[in-house]
């Protein structure tokens, strides 16, 4: 085909060839096509076949951003921050002690139908209320203005009164120990629905209560709405991270909260929201009533102290499901189970050397099944009955700081059994969260925060 255009050309322009013309077509323009044709076929073959790997550069010495490398070496460092509890106090239906909440579990207590509310078909409401709280006297002696008027605030001071009553035996010792280089700070967590009421009367009701410190210990106090047991438990992370990113903090933090869902609008608005547990339905929540009061510290301080009987906890390792857990199909622990994994690679302690988990479930079975199938096969040497205690089955619910009162549990049982302890929470329907509570190394190194 191409010689018969040579051809033509050559006669449309009376061309004649002479034999070097003839001779250099001859062979010069069929290399010209052998050599085109095999650089195509090469090229063509060449992006038919797979990419071959290239050797690894060695990395460059050189970074553009000089914080990089510093910025994942913090984050790293951060994952394994440690905080010290140095005591931890609860009020509940079952007990006005951590010991009483878990004898009172491990007894298989549950909430009684309540003697002073019905549901909508005439039946006692089934509560986990806190026998003998004189609430009226809490108004008479307590200038506390339009609070007064809701009974589930003025149950929850009622409550925090036992707390700090409780507190003051424990910390002016602490305080001494201290001298004047420590920094009180008092973090109150208090129910979402509060957050439009006068924080500042809260505030000034907290300082009365805490006046027999000296006055220049009083604490700063921090108000903090939550709306679930993953908030709650978001302010103790936060705090951790705060502490130990200070190397020479001295600072000692109060964590409190109370609740009370057992008057006549809790009840309520939980049957509304189709969440109160009836005879009909005994898949849904108990409401219930009890607050939690926890010291913390780092580490360093609490060597400087001298303090016994104190526990470290982790980071808190949260997530949230998909979709609720009673909402059909099997029951996973997936979430849990993952949260759990993660928590001990960072923290390297081995599932053999947990001898108890910590539940802040209640007595739904969907929530039971899903925490302990969370615990994996890693945690086959654990009783589902002995070794794992599910505090909300005899406190009810305490949303958003159950899961605090079921670390405070946990604490107790890191000293009963010197040995690690798991925390999982999951009584929100979405939310979950995993918390390690462990003895402190004798031999710790002081100097940091780190597990």
């Amino acid at each position: 085909m191409v010689w018969a255009l040579v051809l033509g050309w050559w006669q449309s322009n009376d061309y004649e060839p002479s034999k070097l013309d003839l001779g250099l077509y001859l062979v010069a323009l069929p290399l010209a096509l052998v050599g085109g044709y095999l650089l195509l076929r090469g090229f063509i073959d060449h992006l038919k076949s797979p990419t071959m790997s290239v050797p690894p550069q060695a990395p460059s010495l050189r970074d553009d951003d000089p914080l990089a490398l510093a910025a994942a070496k913090s984050e790293a460092a951060e994952r394994s921050f440690a905080i010290g509890v140095i005591d931890g106090f609860v009020v509940t239906s079952v007990g006005a002690s951590v010991d009483e909440v878990l004898t009172a579990v491990e007894e298989g207590k549950r909430p009684e139908p309540s003697s002073r509310l019905t549901d909508e078909s005439g039946f006692p409401v089934f509560l986990a209320e806190v026998p003998d709280l004189d609430v009226d006297a809490m108004r008479e002696l307590v200038q506390l203005g339009e609070l007064s008027s809701h009974d589930s605030i003025m149950r929850s001071f009622s409550l925090l009164e036992r707390l700090l009553e409780t507190l003051s035996e424990r910390l002016p010792d602490i305080l001494e120990r201290a001298g004047d280089a420590i920094a009180l700070r008092a973090v109150w967590i208090v129910p979402a629905a509060w957050k439009n009421k006068d924080f500042q009367v809260m505030k000034a009701w907290l300082q009365a209560g805490l006046s027999s410190l000296p006055e220049k210990l009083r604490p700063e106090i921090s108000m903090v709405p939550a709306t679930g047991e993953l908030e709650a438990l978001r302010v103790l992370d936060e705090i951790n991270l705060r502490i130990n990113r200070d190397p020479s903090s001295q600072e000692l933090t109060l964590l409190l909260g109370a609740v009370s869902d057992v008057d006549e609008q809790g009840v309520a608005q939980r049957a509304g929201n189709n969440r109160l547990f009836t005879s009909e339905h005994q898949q849904r929540q108990i409401p219930g009533e009890g607050g939690f009061a926890m010291l913390l510290a780092s580490k360093a301080l609490i060597a400087r102290l001298q303090l016994s009987d104190c526990v470290l906890i982790s980071r808190v390792s949260m997530g949230a499901r998909d979709k609720p857990v009673d909402s059909g199909g099997r029951v996973s622990g997936k979430l849990i189970n993952q949260l759990t994994t993660g928590l001990l690679d960072v923290t390297g302690v081995e599932h053999s050397t947990i001898k108890t988990a910590v539940l802040d479930t209640d007595h739904r079975a969907n929530n039971l099944t899903e925490a302990l199938e969370g615990l994996g096969a890693g945690f086959e040497h654990l009783d589902p009955i002995k070794d794992c205690p599910a505090v909300g089955a005899s406190v009810g619910d305490l949303s958003p700081i159950g899961g605090l009162v079921a670390l405070a549990c946990a604490k107790a049982k890191v000293l009963a059994t010197e040995s690690p302890v798991l925390c999982i929470s999951n009584q929100h329907h979405l939310g979950r969260a995993v918390i390690l509570a462990l003895p402190i190394p004798i031999e710790a190194d002081i100097n940091t925060g780190s597990i």
